[in-house]
């Protein structure tokens, strides 16, 4: 088991307790990043570019320290778990990702109605983003660049070393709640747990961060498609009970096939 193997020489394991430090050190080096942006050039807040650019770097920090704490001698790609991916696990990545939006999307609406957010300058600081931002770089920035730190993160190094340490199903369910609880507004972490949990799954069941990516990446793709041709971000969206329920029959399905007949993960790198 995963558990069990040793670790190199130098290596401190990531404990579920290190892998929730390393999660709030990055919403926390993200917050110092963006603040000193802000007062350099003041509005910097409202520039998608700008925010984006503060995910990246810090992602890239917390990922490199992480790296010298919990593997120092270890390849980087495989401890990001950046391995190929097989063409059958990358059509059912993609079939995942975009099966499960229009429920989560559905659920998040409901829950906002019921429990709108309160922090009304947070809400007010968002409206003015998406004013200021054309379709394209909304899109790149934040349905494509975000996700991918998001992913190398959680599913790539997070969810590989604390397999290492724990075990998988402390990796699948720790990441997944971390994942959660990094989205801050408590409205969202429902399905954010529901999201970073499937994700998890496609990187147990692949051996790969890629097949996460991409299910990341088709999930985002089902808003932000319209978006690119001219749908309002900030519009109400209500999707067909039959995109619902055939969105997430088609999730669960390949979720389910995902994986079959791969050898374990424990002895890919051998």
């Amino acid at each position: 088991m995963a558990a069990e193997m040793s670790e190199p020489p130098g290596a401190r394991p990531l404990t579920p307790l290190v892998a929730a430090l390393w999660t709030v050190a990055l919403t926390l080096v993200f917050w110092i990043v963006g603040g000193v942006t802000e007062a350099v050039r003041p509005g910097a807040e409202n520039d998608i570019v700008n925010v984006t650019a503060c995910q990246v770097l810090a992602t890239s920090m917390v990922v490199f320290a992480m790296v010298r704490v919990h593997a120092r001698d270890a390849s980087l790609r495989m401890t990001l778990g950046v391995r190929p991916i097989a063409p059958l696990h990358l059509v059912l990545a993609i079939a995942a990702g975009a099966g499960l939006f229009p429920l989560l999307a559905t659920v998040d609406t409901l829950v906002l109605k019921r429990w709108p957010v309160d922090d009304q300058a947070a809400t007010e600081g968002l409206k003015k983003l998406l004013e200021a931002t054309s379709p394209l770089a909304l899109v790149v920035a934040a349905y494509v660049v975000m996700p991918l730190a998001r992913e190398i993160f959680f599913r790539g190094i997070t969810y590989g070393e604390l397999r290492k340490a724990a075990g998988v199903r402390t990796a699948l369910l720790g990441t997944a709640a971390f994942y959660a609880c990094a989205s801050l507004e408590w409205q969202e972490m429902p399905t954010a747990f529901a999201l970073g949990l499937a994700l998890a799954w496609l990187r147990e069941r692949t051996g790969t961060v890629v097949a996460a990516v991409v299910a990341q990446l088709a999930f985002g793709a089902v808003e932000a498609i319209p978006i690119l041709r001219g749908r309002d971000p900030q519009a109400d969206v209500a999707y067909p009970a039959r995109w619902i329920v055939g969105g997430a029959v088609i999730s669960v399905l390949a979720l389910a096939v995902v994986g079959i007949g791969r050898k374990s993960e424990d002895h890919d790198d051998t």
